[in-house]
């Protein structure tokens, strides 16, 4: 599905839906906007517009629409208009989204998702959006929004980016036919004047973002025994091959020779399924360059190992090599937007599994760093192969190193499922997270790291054990993985265990994985390159 930057003059105006958008009024009295209101209520219903479809401004069907947030509207035009229909979306009332200055762009991803989505619905094929219509949100929304004094575009970025992830489906095991629309085949941005070179860049970044971050959701919705860790590799490696990264496979006996004993005591209920997945994004001139590394932890089913889950807990399990799929739609985004940065992708991939070769509660083993765990606790895995793979990191002498991961319940506890925890020392990069994921609609909430947690750590027969008390949990394993990092390296660790599934489908994602993460690891990227 395309994306059209189409100037003011052209005759591709003509679409089979063009999307508005509404605001709620504030005195509530909907028959004034066929008054002077009209343009003030309905951003994108510019004088260009009304040329194309002079029906409209006295079609009594804008007195139906309340510009609710997400209510939406469909007017349909007479036989022969260059504009078949309009879709128009609403916005709630301007003074909510000045007072919540993340609210306001979460209504545009969502206002564009339900638009497409009702696109869709009604088999139109291609859809047209007025720029005019997304200044104006840029305009009120621009004064509170973080990025908007770093990105000129910005609202148009978020509102594709809506389009594109509301659109998002997974059929892949599905044996009846799909009888649901297609989707349109394209999404035409109406200008006013010949496309901006920002305005190009930001609806490239959409569209690679919501690919990379489609990728990953369907990663996390592929079932374990479709997706084990040969399946990872095998994604790393198409990966590889459609963009030109490098890929390099570590199979089981591989890690075992290096020393990674912590990865190892993960993987010896099924040896055969290892892999260690390194990708690398050097574009040329930059294989110099210190690297971003950013580890993603890949357990594609836990079952807690010989610390067997509760029945109730395996449901979801697949879900546990989120933070591997996120680095992967990473990569997917990095090959479509082509940037000039040397990136680094480690997942150390495993099934947790029992079996009379399985780690027992009470074994030592000497992880790749040298440091020996006592492993209390099999069912905390990840934690395990992802200190081997920090360790691993080290060899590329890091400007930064990232692990993403599904790691703690205690962190679901803290923070619910709408929000991940990052746990660094480093100030400035915990800035950046915090202001970067708040913006984009993938909020991380700062945890402290403080040496009090540390000590519950200390092993009576080993350097270090691998869990400690419940209380405080996903700080003790942000803790433990922090023994694995120079501290001269800024690091950061994102623990994603909340909102890396959902439940309940939202505007922008249907019931199953989110592909949380994958938006917050590109902005970083794209940040640290500015």
């Amino acid at each position: 599905m395309p994306v059209e930057l189409t100037p003011l003059e052209s005759p591709r105006w003509e679409t089979d839906a063009l999307v508005l958008f509404a605001f709620q009024p504030e005195d509530e009295h909907a028959e004034e906007i066929l008054g002077p209101e009209l343009f003030a209520r309905f951003p994108g219903l510019t004088a260009r517009a009304l040329t194309a479809a002079p029906w409209l401004a006295e079609h009594a069907g804008l007195l139906d629409c309340s510009g609710k947030p997400l209510e939406k509207t469909v007017i349909h035009g007479p036989s022969g208009s260059p504009i078949r229909r309009v879709i128009i979306v609403g916005l709630g009332k301007r003074e909510d989204a000045n007072a919540q200055p993340d609210l306001g762009p979460q209504r545009i991803r969502e206002a564009g998702a339900m638009a497409l989505r009702t696109a869709r619905d009604l088999r139109c094929a291609s859809v047209g959006v007025p720029v005019a219509a997304i200044e104006t949100l840029s305009e009120y929304l621009g004064a509170r929004y973080p990025l908007a004094s770093l990105t000129e575009g910005w609202a148009l970025e978020e509102l594709i980016y809506g389009m594109y992830c509301g659109l998002y489906t997974f059929r892949k095991h599905k044996t009846e036919k799909d009888t649901s629309p297609p989707d349109p085949e394209t999404i035409r941005l109406l200008l006013q004047d010949d496309p901006s070179p920002e305005l190009e860049q930001a609806a490239l970044r959409a569209e690679a973002t919501a690919l990379g971050i489609s990728y990953a959701r369907d990663l996390v919705n592929g079932p374990p025994n479709h997706l084990a860790p040969a399946a990872m590799a095998d994604a790393a490696q198409s990966l590889a091959d459609a963009y030109g990264f490098s890929c390099r496979v570590l199979d089981a006996q591989d890690c075992t020779d290096l020393g990674m004993g912590a990865f190892a005591s993960v993987f010896r209920g099924n040896p055969d399924a290892a892999r260690f997945i390194v990708l690398e994004h050097t574009p040329e001139g930059h294989a110099e360059d210190a690297p971003l590394v950013f580890v993603g932890k890949g357990v594609t089913y836990d079952s807690g190992g010989l610390s067997l889950k509760p029945s109730n807990s395996m449901a979801t399990m697949k879900c546990d090599m989120a933070g591997g799929a996120a680095v992967l739609g990473l990569f997917r985004a990095l090959g479509e937007l082509k940037l000039s940065r040397r990136i680094v992708g480690l997942i150390p991939c495993a099934e947790n599994m029992p079996d009379g070769k399985a780690t027992r509660p009470g074994d030592v083993v000497t992880s790749l760093s040298g440091l020996t765990v006592e492993i209390l606790n099999t069912d905390a895995e990840g934690r395990l192969l992802l200190c081997d793979a920090l360790a691993y990191a080290k060899r590329y002498d890091p400007a930064a190193i990232i692990d993403i991961a599904t790691l703690t319940g205690a962190c679901v506890v803290a923070l619910g499922n709408a929000t991940a925890a990052v746990f660094t020392e480093n100030a400035a990069l915990e800035e950046v997270i915090r202001e970067l994921s708040l913006a984009i609609g993938e909020p991380f909430w700062p945890m402290p790291l403080w040496d009090a947690y540390g000590e519950a750590l200390k092993s009576e027969v080993a350097d270090i054990k691998n869990v400690g008390p419940r209380e405080g949990g996903a700080i003790h394993a942000a803790k433990f993985l922090e023994r694995f990092v120079d501290q001269d390296t800024p690091w950061a660790h994102l623990d994603i265990a909340g909102p890396a599934w959902a439940d309940k489908g939202t505007a922008l994602c249907p019931e199953g994985g989110t592909g949380f993460g994958v938006r917050t690891l590109l902005q970083l990227v794209l940040r640290w390159q500015s």
